[in-house]
């Protein structure tokens, strides 16, 4: 595997690919663009894919391909949490979770999250500490601070909805409307 002038491989990056990037990814242009590059070639190959005709030999190929790349996407993650107004233990999915954040995020009308991530920190069950990071596109010209605290409160409103939430980090990445890294912030809660 191909190894970037920074040190970090190819293989690094494809692995974290649906993941926000990390505070190194944010500042080396080398993962940035490979980030973006890789980004491209998926995008282009599942196009292709869907758009091939299917004859015998092709759909084989297709269904291999697309068997491969769907086992390097992360599975849903379910979560043992407490609801915030029974104090009951509930089985939770991170979709459910990104959802109630997304419906907050409706509201904005100076941002979009692009990318949610929910996991849970503590090792006691049922969880109540919690990691939320999140990527933004900024559509205004309010200031990254700003959309920063608009995006924590929007993130601790969406995951309160349901949940007892006793510890919230949130790492953002906010973005121009462009997909150019404006800032990368982690707040504690």
């Amino acid at each position: 595997m191909k190894t970037l002038p920074c040190g970090r491989t190819i293989e690094d990056i494809l692995h974290k690919l649906d993941d926000s990037p990390d505070p190194h990814e944010l500042e080396c242009r080398w993962c940035h663009q490979e980030r973006r590059h890789l980004k491209d070639q998926t995008r282009i190959v599942l196009d292709q894919l869907r758009s091939e005709d299917y004859s015998a030999g092709s759909r084989d190929l297709s269904s291999n391909v697309l068997n491969r790349i769907s086992k390097l996407r992360p599975t849903q993650r379910t979560w043992e949490a407490v609801v915030r107004e029974t104090g009951d233990d509930v089985r939770i999915s991170s979709s459910e979770i990104i959802s109630d954040i997304r419906q907050q995020f409706s509201r904005s009308q100076t941002a979009q999250l692009n990318y949610a991530e929910v996991k849970a920190t503590d090792a006691r069950i049922p969880h109540v500490q919690w990691l939320v990071r999140c990527t933004i596109s900024m559509l205004s010209e309010a200031t990254v601070q700003q959309i920063e605290q608009e995006i924590l409160e929007y993130v601790q409103v969406g995951l309160s909805t349901r949940l007892l939430v006793e510890q919230l980090r949130v790492e953002i990445t906010v973005e121009d409307v462009h997909g150019e890294i404006l800032s990368y912030t982690e707040i504690t809660r």
